[in-house]
Formats: structure tokens, sequence, C-alpha cells
């Protein structure tokens, strides 16, 4: 059994080794897949990063670009000053050199303003990239820290599972190596059962022969030697006289007298118990010499009234067989008649019982609602309640078993005698819960 219970218990850590497994498994996965997440987002990281760099240096080709146009417009605006200097000595050329600067002033203040939109324009759009290039490295850097704690909580997961494994197979392999020694040794043990039980086998057939022998020689004796044998008759076994044994008469009276005490000092406490209830209905919670009782406690009254009439007849049963066993008789039994008279004697008791039973317990429940009952007196009257209630029970089971012992001395073939033993042990089981309720 215990190797039965052991190799429950290794079915289903294996069991539960297998389910873990498979969820380690499932770990695994995900962790190779957040990985993988987690080098794509790297990857879009570098290119973002790639393009970022490349407008970079665009900006730089712009700016520089930039400032040699400032420069060259610099140096067209010297000029322009030069030739307004030189303007004085010749007004025609003055006015050629003006009209021409001016022209030239305008074709390069037209360059420059397209140029400084243009300038503008980048930087719009280099600002735009930056932000969008920060906010893009923010989101996916805080989504790469996201990555990374999942993978570390499932590689801890993982770790946890694998060191619960790495437990469980060594457990499991502690286990199977006790499992194995028991089972060496259990064979061990059934091996010796088996030769034993061989040998007990043969021992067996050694006594059954020995027995056959002995049986036979035992039959041919008793054909030989006994002319006559009625024990095969129930009508001459009806014709035995039992043996009478002095002694035993003696220790039988002594016990029917100890038995007659008991009863009588029984009969008493009943008498005086059903008194003092009928005095306890008739004045708790109601006085019924200045109020009128109920009509409940009225009818209980009247029936304890007669406990007399079904109590005394047991000591009067009880005296009458006490007086039947002498010296002189054979007392078995079967012979044991007034041992009828007295179950009928304990059979009126116990209907007497069963009538008042009712009687008291709602007797008992109105006077656990009245306001004059303590809660120490409710609780008092509850255990009196099962109390009867066992009591009841009590002499009904003693009344069935005595009833039993009564039949051998009017019908000998409603009891058989290999079950007087069991009767007996059964009546000093109910008299110990007779002592047990009563205490």
């Amino acid at each position: 059994m215990a190797a039965a219970e052991l190799q429950g218990k290794y079915q289903k850590l294996a069991q539960e080794y297998s389910k873990l497994r498979a969820q380690n498994q499932v770990l695994k996965k995900g962790v190779v897949d957040e990985q993988a997440n987690s080098a794509s987002l790297k990857e879009q990281l570098k290119m973002k990063d790639q393009s970022l760099r490349k407008l970079q240096q665009e900006m730089d080709s712009l700016t520089f670009r930039n400032q040699q146009l400032a420069k060259r417009v610099e140096l067209l605006q010297d000029e322009l000053a030069l030739s307004e200097a030189r303007g004085k000595k010749n007004k025609k050329s003055v006015e050629s050199s003006s009209q021409l600067s001016q022209e030239q002033k305008s074709v390069f203040n037209e360059d420059l303003q397209k140029k400084i939109e243009e300038n503008e324009r980048l930087h719009i759009l280099f600002f735009e990239a930056d932000e969008q290039h920060k906010r893009l490295e923010a989101e996916l850097r805080s989504r790469l820290e996201v990555l990374e704690t999942d993978a570390a909580q499932h590689q801890a997961v993982v770790d946890s599972l694998t060191r619960k494994y790495t437990e469980t197979i060594e457990k499991l392999q502690n286990d199977k190596a006790k499992l194995e020694i028991k089972s060496q040794t259990l064979e061990r043990e059934a091996k010796d059962c088996r030769l034993r039980t061989e040998e007990c086998q043969q021992q067996l057939k050694n006594l059954q022969a020995a027995l056959g022998s002995r049986l036979e020689e035992s039959l041919c004796i008793i054909n030989e030697k006994v002319p006559f044998n009625d024990t095969r008759s129930a009508r001459y076994n009806a014709l035995n006289v039992p043996l009478h044994n002095r002694r035993n008469q003696l220790k039988l009276r002594d016990l029917a007298g100890q038995a007659l005490a008991f009863v009588q000092e029984l009969v008493t406490a009943l008498l005086n118990f059903h008194t003092y209830t009928e005095q306890k209905v008739q004045i708790f919670p109601i006085d019924s010499a200045t109020d009128t009782i109920s009509p409940l406690n009225q009818k209980f009254s009247q029936h304890l009234h007669e406990n007399a009439s079904y109590v005394r007849p047991l000591e009067e049963g009880m005296l009458h067989l006490f007086q039947s066993i002498t010296e002189d008789t054979v007392t078995v039994l079967e012979t044991t008649v007034k041992l009828k008279a007295f179950s009928e004697h304990l059979a009126s008791y116990v209907g007497f019982l069963r009538k008042i039973l009712p009687y008291q317990l709602k007797s008992l429940e109105e006077e656990c609602e009245s306001s004059l009952c303590t809660a120490a007196l409710r609780a008092r009257n509850m255990e009196l309640q099962r109390d009867m209630q066992r009591l009841t029970a009590v002499f009904e089971k003693l009344h069935t078993y005595i009833s039993l012992l009564a039949l051998p001395s009017t019908r000998p073939e409603g009891l058989l005698r290999t079950n007087y033993n069991r009767v007996f042990t059964n009546i000093a089981a109910s008299l110990h819960g007779f002592h047990d309720v009563l205490k």
C-alpha cells in the first residue's frame, strides 16, 4: 500500500513536471519574441540616427553656403559704395554705374531673399526632424526599457522554474531510489511469505492426513463401542436433565440478590424522580395553589401521578425472580420462567416512559419560555431534555435484550444457545450506557 502511494505521488510529480516544462517552453518562446522585437527596435533607432545625421550634414552644408552668399553680398555692397564715391567725377558714368548697380543690387537682393527663405525652410525642416527624432527616440527608449524589464522578469521566471525543475527531478530521483529499495524489500518479504505459505500448506496437508486417519479410528471405535446415541434426535434431547451444581446455584442466587438490591434502589430513585417532577410541574412556573396551570402540565401531572403503578412492579418482578433461584433448583435460562414476568413489567414501564416523554419535553420548553426562567435554568432544562430522550432509549434497549433472555423459558427455539453470550454482552453495554445517562 505504501508502494502504491509512493508510485501515485511519483506519477503526480511527473505530471506536474511535464506541465511546468510546457510552461517553460512558452516562456522561452515569449522571451525570444521580445528579444527579436528589441533587436528590431534597435535597428529602427539606428536608421533614424543615420537619417538625422544626414539631415545634420545637409543643414551644415546649407549653413556654409549661406555664409558664402552673405560674404558675397558684403563684397557687392562694398563695390557699390566705391562705385558711388567715384560717381561724382563723371555724372554719366555715375548714372550708368548707378543703373548698373541698382540692377545688380536688385538681382542680388532677389537671390539673397530666396536663399534666406530656403534657409528658413531648411531650419524649420531641421527643427521638425529633430523634434520628431527626439520624440521617436524617447518612445523607443521607453519601449526598450519595458522590453528589457519584461525580458528580465521572464528570465527570472525561467531561472526559478529551472531551479524548481532541478529540485523536482532530484526529489523524484530520490523517491525513485527509495521506491526501488522498498520494492526490493517487498519482493524479498513476498518471497519469504510464499515460502512460509508453501510450508504451511504442507503442514496443513499433513495435519489433514493425520486428522483423517484419527477420524477413521474414532468412527470405528464409536461404531464398535457406543451401542446407543440419542444426540441426533431433538425429541430425545428434550429429555436430557441438566447437571446440578450447588456452587453454581449459590453464585447465581448471590448475583440475583445483587440485582434485586440494584433494582430496589433504582425503583426508589425513579419514584422520587417522577414524584419530584410532578411537584415541580404543580408549582413552577405557575403555582397551582394560586393560579391555573396550563392544560399540558395538567395532563403531564396526571400521567406522573400514576408512576407507582408502573415502577413498583419492577421490584416485585425482580423479587419473584430472586425467590425462584434456590440451592435445590437447577437454574438455566430454560427454567427461569419468572424472567418473563419481569420482562413484561419492564415493557409496561417502557411504555409509560414513551407516554410521558412528549409531555415532559413540551413542559420543559414551556418552562424555558417563561419570564421566571433564568439562563442557567434554561441550560439545565435543555440538558434534561436530552438526558430524558437518552434514558428512554436505554430502557427500550434493555427491555429488548431482557425479552430475548426470557424467550428460552417459553419458546426455546426463539433464541439459540450460540447467541446467549452476545445478548449478555449487549446487556452489559446497555447498563454502562444507563449508568452514564444517570450520572
